[in-house]
């Protein structure tokens, strides 16, 4: 059993890394670089980014490199926060390795559908085999989904393969695919929660894992809705069967009429009562909802899991931004519009 100590002195690490992370000033002076080599001299000078980046050539990289070394970095700091009490030896603290094996996965399904093995394999990152133990490699050099399958025998994805409906040219529907699969991660997570904490603390973390997933489900209602118009029966079957509201207020949205009427439903939830009309998309403004409870969480909580999800959950928003500003430069997009797709 870990003691209150240990907690403390995780928590605290954790916020001090969270102390140095990129400011709007920082993104700021990103944006207003002419191009990558710029953005990524101006990273290794932050002391939130030294570190990765000290051997680095700016004049050389490119954003495919850039985006997979932070994000090893992203995964290092994971590990070594976990290692740092012991924290590894409960189930919970293995999830963001599943969260990577999941979106793998994911496009593991998308690339054997349309041919794309090899290409798969050449554009794995190498963070990607942190701690995993699945053979990615050899599930790339499968030809059908029945082979991965095989090939997935003995690992805790076998049964959601397996359970894959084909058609007639032995392609899995990749919407379910991703529904089956982020459904397992997300089950399992909750699972692991259950078995390695108890009372208050198993409550507070369960929160904000169902929270994220209120923000995902209501994001994918609207897109469905707006662009493809589902009926609410086929965006309930599409849902992730994990609430944090209750099931009648999922419902509510859910069952709106059209696209405009479905986001004043949201508006009206806890999620989106921060939204402003200024905001041009609902992932914007959701995303920003969810970043803003994260913060509030590092700020107010002493539990570690809780502090844990919540940083990394900031981590993988930070890097996205980066990975925005990049583009945005790289293609020489207006500085204004740059900054407006940030989640900061």
């Amino acid at each position: 059993m870990l003691d209150s100590f240990s907690t403390n002195a995780t928590v605290a690490k954790i916020r001090s890394i969270y102390g140095s992370m990129l400011t709007r000033d920082d993104f700021r002076e990103m944006i207003s670089k002419r191009n990558v080599a710029e953005i990524v001299d101006f990273l290794s000078s932050t002391k939130r980014f030294a570190e990765p980046l000290k051997d680095i050539d700016p004049n050389t990289i490119h954003r495919g490199f850039l985006e997979s070394r932070l994000m090893r970095f992203s995964i290092d700091t994971y590990l070594r926060l976990t290692s740092f009490q012991g924290l590894e030896d409960k189930p919970f603290y293995n999830y963001l390795i599943k969260k990577i094996e999941c979106r793998q996965l994911i496009s593991l399904v998308n690339a054997v559908n349309n041919g794309l093995n090899d290409s798969f394999v050449t554009s794995l990152p190498s963070y990607v085999f942190k701690g995993s133990k699945l053979d990615l490699i050899a599930c790339a050099r499968c030809r059908s989904i029945p082979e991965v399958t095989n090939v997935l025998k003995g690992t805790a994805y076998y049964k959601v393969f397996k359970s894959f409906e084909l058609d007639e040219n032995g392609r899995a529907d990749l919407t379910d695919a991703e529904l089956k699969l982020r459904t397992k991660y997300f089950s399992d997570l909750l699972a692991s929660i259950k078995e390695s904490f108890f009372g208050s603390e198993r409550e507070e973390i369960t929160e904000v894992v169902r929270r994220e997933v209120d923000i995902i489900n209501m994001i994918n209602a609207y897109r469905m809705k707006a662009y493809f118009g589902y009926s609410p029966e086929e965006i309930k079957k599409s849902s992730l069967p994990f609430s944090q509201l209750s099931k009648r207020a999922m419902d509510h949205v859910y069952e709106s009429e059209d696209a405009p009427a479905m986001l004043t439903s949201i508006r009206k939830t806890v999620y989106g009562k921060e939204m402003t009309d200024e905001q041009d998309s609902i992932e914007s403004g959701m995303s920003l909802r969810a970043l803003r409870y994260m913060r509030h969480t590092i700020a107010r909580s002493t539990s570690t899991p809780v502090v844990l999800y919540a940083f990394m959950y900031i981590c993988e928003t930070e890097l996205k931004n980066i990975v925005r500003v990049v583009e945005g430069v790289r293609y020489d997009v207006d500085s204004a519009l740059i900054e407006k797709m940030l989640i900061i």
